[in-house]
């Protein structure tokens, strides 16, 4: 029988798939590679993180796993990494940010979703993964968001922005590049650097989360994911964005992102969360509608000529 876990493990293969085949239909090579990079430093990072870290371990009921019980980690979860930071830079290129600020609202996309995703994904068929030694309550606090632990939000702030600025950097410099072995090289040292980055940048926040009795991740996450969310405000309310609703959409990923809330709204509606917490429900659908607003706009087509 399919559970909650199997549906979305169907889910995201299904996006997924839509996803590669419309990077390669637009043979954009830029986007192909990164999802690769992605995909590779989330396959490498969440098997050393249950085999090293002790922090969590997966469940066992996905349909297909990679490693050995209790250290597997669901194949599909390294896709997305690679679909996720995809379709987050496709929706941050459209507000026009230097590069680093639009790695770091690609970021900032990501981790939005997984404010809701991770709350569901601890409670739907015991639990898509296990904090170890953490209680489930929906408590809020410096510890915990609602029994998440406040580093795993941060990781999504170090590792999406690199491997997206790395990327963008050597496609950017390199463009209409054809050379498959140097690209190949290139997408593979890009995950690697992105779980060097993470892993350093991880142990250095879990040793100062010990020191400040875990008041270091929450803080450090909210300063971060506050200041890019006035920058993107800012730029919506400013119009230097120019977007319309009127060019052609970007269907591919609308249904990526659309898939994924409506999957995160759905599921904390069943758990009764947001009865609970009815401001949770006040913002989680506030991200919802203004990630599938992005997903619909784009620039006007007179200004993308001139450019």
């Amino acid at each position: 029988m399919v559970n909650w876990i199997n549906s979305f493990e169907i889910i995201c293969y299904l996006i997924t798939s839509v996803l590669v085949i419309d990077i390669l239909r637009k043979k954009n090579f830029d986007e192909l590679s990164l999802f690769f990079s992605a995909a590779l430093a989330g396959y490498i990072l969440e098997l050393l993180a249950v085999r090293l870290t002790g922090i969590y371990h997966y469940s066992s009921q996905y349909f297909i796993s990679i490693g050995w019980a209790p250290n597997q980690f669901p194949f599909f979860g390294g896709l997305m990494w690679g679909g996720v930071a995809v379709a987050a830079l496709r929706l941050a290129k459209k507000i026009r940010l230097s590069r680093v600020l639009t790695a770091l609202l690609a970021g900032w996309l990501v981790v939005s979703m997984d404010l809701l995703l991770d709350v569901a994904a601890i409670r739907l068929n015991g639990g898509f993964w296990i904090w170890e030694g953490r209680p489930v309550t929906l408590a809020i606090n410096h510890h915990m968001f609602m029994s998440v632990i406040w580093v795993n939000f941060l990781g999504y702030l170090f590792e999406t922005p690199m491997i997206v600025y790395l990327n963008q950097r050597y496609w950017q410099r390199r463009p209409g590049s054809r050379s498959k072995p140097l690209n190949a090289v290139v997408t593979l040292a890009i995950g690697l650097a992105g779980v060097a980055f993470v892993g350093i940048a991880s142990a250095a926040s879990l040793k100062l989360n010990e020191l400040t009795d875990e008041w270091f991740a929450p803080i450090t996450f909210l300063l971060l994911w506050g200041f890019i969310f006035v920058i993107l405000l800012c730029h919506l309310v400013a119009k230097k964005t120019s977007l319309t609703f009127k060019e052609l959409k970007d269907w591919t990923i609308f249904v990526f992102w659309a898939a994924i809330y409506s999957y995160c709204l759905v599921a904390l509606e069943f758990l009764g969360i947001f009865n609970a917490l009815p401001a949770y429900r006040i913002f989680a659908y506030f991200l919802c509608l203004l990630t599938l607003a992005l997903s619909l706009a784009s620039e006007r087509r007179a200004l993308t000529v001139e450019r």
